[in-house]
C-alpha cells in the first residue's frame, strides 16, 4: 500500500489512482485527505461542501468549519448544564439540617449556664441526631458534635463544680469541729 506519489523520495503528494482513504475509483471527488476538487465532496476528511477549508491553512480559524464563530460574535449562551454558581437553574435542591442537631447545640449551650440539666438532654440529643444524620443524609453533624462535646463540657463542668463545692463543705466541717 501506497500513501501518495512517492516519486522515489518518499514524501506525501497526490494519491494514486484507487489508493487512498477516499471511495473507490470512478467515483466523485479525488479519494484522500486533500481538498476537493471542482467544488464536489472529496470523500475524505476535508470540510462539507459550502464550507470554507475551516483548518490551518488558507482559510485560517474564521472560514467556517469547526472554529468558525457565530454571526454577531461572541459564543451563544449555555444552554444548561451544570451552574458553579448556583443560579437556580437546576441541580438538586438543598438537603435539610436535622432538627434535633439544632436543638442539641443550643441544649449544649444552655448546659454551661444552667445546672448541667440541659447538659444531659443536650447529650442524648445529640448521639440521637448523629444517628438519624447517618441513616437519613440529612445536613448537621457539625451541629450535633458541637452539642455533643458542649453538653459533656458542661456535664464535666458541673460534676467538677459539685465535687469541689462537696471537698469545700468537707473542709469546713473540719476546720469548724476543731476550735
Amino acid at each position: 500500500m501506497s500513501y501518495g506519489n512517492q516519486g522515489g523520495s518518499g514524501g506525501y503528494g497526490e494519491q494514486p489512482p484507487g489508493g487512498g482513504y477516499g471511495p473507490p475509483a470512478g467515483g466523485q471527488g479525488s479519494g484522500g485527505y486533500g481538498p476537493p476538487s471542482g467544488g464536489q465532496g472529496s470523500g475524505g476528511y476535508g470540510p462539507p461542501p459550502g464550507q470554507g477549508s475551516g483548518g490551518y491553512g488558507a482559510g485560517g480559524y474564521g472560514s467556517g468549519g469547526y472554529g468558525a464563530q457565530p454571526p454577531g460574535g461572541g459564543y451563544p449562551p449555555p444552554g444548561g448544564g451544570y451552574d458553579p454558581y448556583g443560579g437556580g437553574y437546576g441541580g438538586p435542591p438543598p438537603s435539610k439540617t436535622n432538627g434535633m442537631a439544632i436543638a442539641a447545640l443550643i441544649c449544649g449551650l444552655v448546659g454551661l449556664i444552667t445546672c448541667g440539666v440541659a447538659s444531659i438532654a443536650g447529650a442524648i440529643l445529640g448521639h440521637i441526631s448523629l444517628g438519624q444524620i447517618k441513616r437519613t443524609g440529612e445536613e448537621g453533624k457539625g451541629m450535633a458534635l458541637a452539642g455533643l462535646i458542649l453538653s459533656y463540657v458542661g456535664l464535666a463542668g458541673w460534676v467538677l463544680f459539685l465535687i469541689l463545692w462537696i471537698g469545700l463543705f468537707g473542709w469546713a466541717a473540719s476546720v469548724s469541729s476543731s476550735y
